[in-house]
């Protein structure tokens, strides 16, 4: 009987230590001192100066002598949901491939993506863990499966209502929407605990600030308010309405994610046509963005413009203290490249003028913040969760160097990135019809 119930006992939990590595402390952009990571099931069970004594029965033992172990990464705006070439596994295999544990997923049919954030917090998909919006609420939208049409405020609230009901977490607001849907979109939202965040456009980024929203998504219209597609007025604003518009939004604690990977790659087009990343989109999304890239060389000179401004003010705002945190908004233009989108994000920031620490911080407990999760904080401690990645080189001197990565684990799963990126790949090749 007791050989019976031992069979349908689960399998017990993996067991992995990693040994010889410092450890990135992400909240004071500093390494800690070589130490032993004992990982038991999904949680880290202890981090001593050296291996456990005694030792126990490892599923893996990760001798990463002289490498950094990094909190998992956090991309803040990411698209998970399945489009029609890709499905959603290719977006969550490229994540993990490049040491992204966490999506705050923007966008997606409501149902479904409740569900997905469900069954990757089960471990029944291969993902990282996953904070969710419904579908995108905007004014003036072709209504299918991933927006919603909203022509008025109360048609907003009522659909972010709907919501709320459905379990989200967040609710994500786009351009063509007004300051009087933000609002109400963040009244509806509030008392549900619930967040709202915004794309500027038909609502300025100061409009955003003021009706609430907890993070803005992209740095564009920074004090009026437009219908059109492009922004150029960045280098146009005053530096005292650029002070008044930070105050604003350090006052009202309000999370920038500038996606500003995209806005490099409109105003330095040729340089994007080099990502190697791009290698890993399917042949006809790869042919017809890099056709977009360079359609936008003429527009360059004026877009180079409005990124030198933008970021200024982004440096200016987080070293008065203003929160920032990565994401990659793939849905907008199809750039960056899921996954290693967060590390082109993170050389844009290091581009603009911050440091590497900083911009590590926005990818880690800068984006754990925001999505109110315990990964990415200050090092990794026992019983946090163990979702992290090891790197060789130096990353807080050269940024570039957080893409080596070795290995990543997530959940407490050891992961080998290339295994990942393969499957990504084939994921990614024409279905046979």
């Amino acid at each position: 009987m007791g050989a019976i119930l031992a069979g349908q006992q689960p399998p017990p939990a993996p067991v992995v230590l990693v040994t010889g590595a410092r450890i990135l402390d992400a909240a004071r952009g500093r390494y800690l001192a070589p130490a032993a990571i004992l990982v038991e099931g999904d949680r880290i069970a202890a981090v001593t100066p050296g291996p456990p004594s005694p030792m126990p029965a490892v599923t893996a033992h990760v001798k990463a002598d002289g490498a950094v172990v990094v909190p998992g990464l956090l991309d803040a705006h990411a698209w998970g949901a399945p489009a029609p070439d890709l499905d959603a596994d290719y977006f969550y295999l490229m994540g993990l491939a490049h040491g992204v544990t966490g999506y705050r997923v923007l966008n997606a049919r409501t149902s479904w993506a409740v569900a997905q954030r469900a069954r990757a917090a089960a471990g029944d998909v291969l993902a990282p863990r996953l904070w969710t919006s419904g579908r995108g609420i905007n004014q003036g939208a072709s209504p299918d499966r991933w927006l919603f049409d909203a022509p008025d405020a109360r048609a907003a609230a009522a659909e972010a209502a709907r919501q709320v009901a459905a379990k989200v977490d967040w609710i994500a607001g786009y351009e063509a929407l007004g300051p009087e849907s933000y609002q109400a979109l963040a009244a509806a939202a509030r008392q549900a605990g619930v967040r709202v965040s915004g794309r500027p456009g038909a609502a300025s980024m100061a409009d955003l600030a003021a009706a609430g929203v907890a993070s803005i998504e992209t740095l564009a219209f920074p004090l009026k308010a437009s219908a059109g597609p492009t922004d150029d007025s960045w280098p146009e604003v005053g530096a005292r309405d650029l002070a008044a518009l930070q105050a604003g939004l350090l006052r009202r604690r309000v999370t920038l994610v500038p996606l500003m990977a995209a806005a490099a790659a409109r105003a330095f087009p040729e340089e994007a046509l080099k990502d190697p990343s791009m290698a890993l989109l399917p042949a006809a999304r790869r042919a017809a963005l890099e056709a977009r890239l360079s359609r936008t060389a003429a527009d360059a000179p004026k877009r180079r413009r409005a990124w030198a401004s933008q970021a200024a003010f982004l440096v200016r705002f987080v070293r008065a203290g203003g929160r920032v945190a990565a994401g990659t908004g793939f849905e907008f233009d199809g750039y960056p490249v899921p996954g290693g989108g967060v590390h082109r994000e993170l050389a844009a920031f290091v581009r603009a003028g911050l440091t590497p620490a900083e911009a590590i911080r926005a990818a880690t407990a800068a984006g754990s913040a925001l999505v109110g999760a315990q990964t990415g904080g200050a090092g990794l401690s026992a019983g946090a969760p163990a979702d992290f990645f090891v790197v060789t080189g130096d990353p807080l001197t050269r940024i570039e160097d957080l893409s080596a990565i070795t290995h990543v684990v997530r959940a407490g799963e050891l992961l080998d990135p290339k295994a990942l990126l393969a499957l990504a790949r084939r994921g990614a090749e024409p279905k046979a019809k």
